[in-house]
């Protein structure tokens, strides 16, 4: 717990990227994430609140949007460097038309690489819960589902600080 708080400290006392307004930035800063109920593109369901015990990388995407096609092949590079960090990216329909599981699966096959764990949302909701306004976003939450840093769009200082954070985070 207390290196999630010198985290949480550290990344925002040196990192313009993370956000605890709620304008569009993400879920408030050391506050539990909202719940997420998602489907994998095998049919499985994934429910956050029942991920407990890993830290992890949720990221937001959504098939149309070109930042996040940039950004997926970042995210998966990442997760082979971090093997202990689990990374799901989530496709929402936040700024665009519902997709089915195959145009999803098109999407991720035509990249040149995207994180392992692929689930899918049809909920209009999940932007205000999450307080999204924009795509691709990512989280990084604690073990117990603890929001620590939040990026919202795609460039590469974003992943940088998404990898110096990583790197915070798993120290020993």
């Amino acid at each position: 717990m207390l290196k999630n708080v010198i985290l949480t400290l550290l990344l925002i006392s040196t990192s313009s990227a993370v956000y605890a307004a709620n304008d569009g930035t993400g879920p408030e800063i050391g506050k539990p994430a909202p719940m997420l109920n998602a489907s994998t593109l095998d049919g499985g369901r994934y429910r956050l609140k029942t991920d407990l015990g890993s830290k992890k990388v949720i990221n937001f995407f959504g098939v149309t949007c070109h930042a996040c096609r940039d950004e997926m092949p970042e995210l998966a590079r990442l997760e082979k460097k971090f093997k202990d960090i689990k990374f799901i990216s989530v496709h929402t329909i936040l700024l665009e038309p519902e997709q089915d599981s195959e145009a999803v699966a098109r999407f991720i096959k035509s990249l040149k690489g995207a994180p392992s764990n692929i689930v899918m949302t049809s909920s209009k909701q999940l932007g205000n819960d999450f307080n999204i306004s924009a795509l691709p976003h990512t989280l990084i939450l604690d073990e117990n589902n603890i929001v620590l840093m939040s990026l919202s769009g795609y460039d590469k200082v974003n992943i940088q600080n998404l990898d110096k954070a990583l790197q915070h985070l798993t120290k020993p």
